[in-house]
């Protein structure tokens, strides 16, 4: 009999591989994802296309910061048992949550304390969740980032809000006995990558001819194929045993720090084109470089990154290329 999994968040850019991860593992998989309008919905009503062709997928239209989809969502389930939930849903970003911290506090701390208070009523969900987070929660801290790490400064309402999301899974695992897996994440790039992220963006940039900005010259990042991440996220139902309690947070990235003008060389060579790169200032916002210590991933996931960055990033561009031609029809307009 398969087991069910409720995944929120289904058709963001993580959430995407992650709901493929158990599909191919032979689990129901119950989507969650309100479609909102943080980047474009033409990106994520494609992922959710391409999700509803397995009949292992149902996909569930419910805003978790609102307490009302929250109580129809656990009605549409109660016929269910959720054997596990994989809670992705939340605003992302560093930059645009500067501009916006309301839609984070909604979206990533209501949202989050809702979901948490819906599980511990209903006994049809076990109290088994894996939680995202983020490495942004570290700035501040030397280098590599471990998980033991005091988190001691932020320097955006994005890396607060993910903590506080953290926080909240601790109290219900130290009061209501949930069993939770906190993954923090590394910069996840990957096939349909997100709009507003720095792989997008160059790669558009570079086949539109248009500039590519970069903050600061030194700047680097511990890139991490989110085929790799999804994988990682899938392991993580083993920390789940009977009779033993979970509280465990694990890094998710390469181990392999790059440094983003090092990176943007690697995408002229497979987009076969270059264009202008313009090194401007460090941004306050965001830490100069992020690494990830991962002994304890590859201990209790068995994680083993790929770093074959061309590879990589050749499989994206192709899937960003089939994107823009097909769906979005940007890039034929511009030949």
């Amino acid at each position: 009999m398969k087991k069910n999994v409720l995944i929120t968040g289904s058709c963001g850019f993580i959430g995407y591989f992650v709901c493929l991860e158990f599909l191919k593992n032979n689990y129901r998989v119950f989507g969650v994802d309100n479609l909102n309008d943080y980047y474009s919905k033409l990106m994520k009503n494609h992922r959710l296309t391409l999700l509803s062709q397995n009949k292992g997928y149902t996909h569930l239209y419910f805003d978790l910061s609102v307490k009302k989809d929250v109580k129809f969502l656990f009605d549409r389930l109660k016929n269910e048992e959720i054997e596990y939930v994989v809670h992705l849903a939340a605003y992302p970003g560093v930059q645009y949550s500067l501009k916006n911290p309301q839609k984070y506090i909604k979206n990533n701390i209501v949202a989050t304390q809702n979901l948490f208070d819906f599980i511990n009523k209903h006994p049809y969900f076990k109290k088994n969740i894996i939680l995202a987070s983020t490495s942004s929660v570290y700035t501040g801290n030397p280098l590599p980032f471990n998980e033991d790490l005091c988190i001691k400064e932020f320097r955006s309402p994005y890396a607060y809000t993910k903590f506080a999301s953290e926080n909240i899974a601790r109290f219900f695992y130290s009061v209501y006995d949930f069993n939770v897996v906190v993954l923090r994440y590394f910069t996840v790039y990957g096939p349909l990558n997100r709009p507003d992220m720095a792989v997008y963006k160059f790669f558009e940039s570079i086949l539109k001819g248009k500039t590519i900005y970069v903050r600061g010259k030194d700047i680097e990042r511990d890139f991490t194929y989110v085929e790799d991440a999804a994988k990682a996220t899938f392991q993580a139902t083993k920390l789940f045993t009977l009779n033993q309690k979970v509280f465990e947070i694990i890094n998710i990235g390469s181990d392999n720090p790059i440094k983003v003008l090092d990176l943007i060389k690697v995408m002229f060579e497979v987009a076969k084109k270059e264009t202008k790169v313009v090194v401007g200032e460090y941004a306050s916002f965001e830490p100069v470089s992020t690494w990830a210590n991962i002994e304890k991933a590859r201990k209790l996931l068995n994680f083993s990154p790929s770093i074959d960055l061309y590879q990589n990033l050749l499989k994206t561009f192709r899937s960003l290329e089939h994107y823009w031609n097909e769906i979005e029809g940007s890039l034929l307009r511009i030949h």
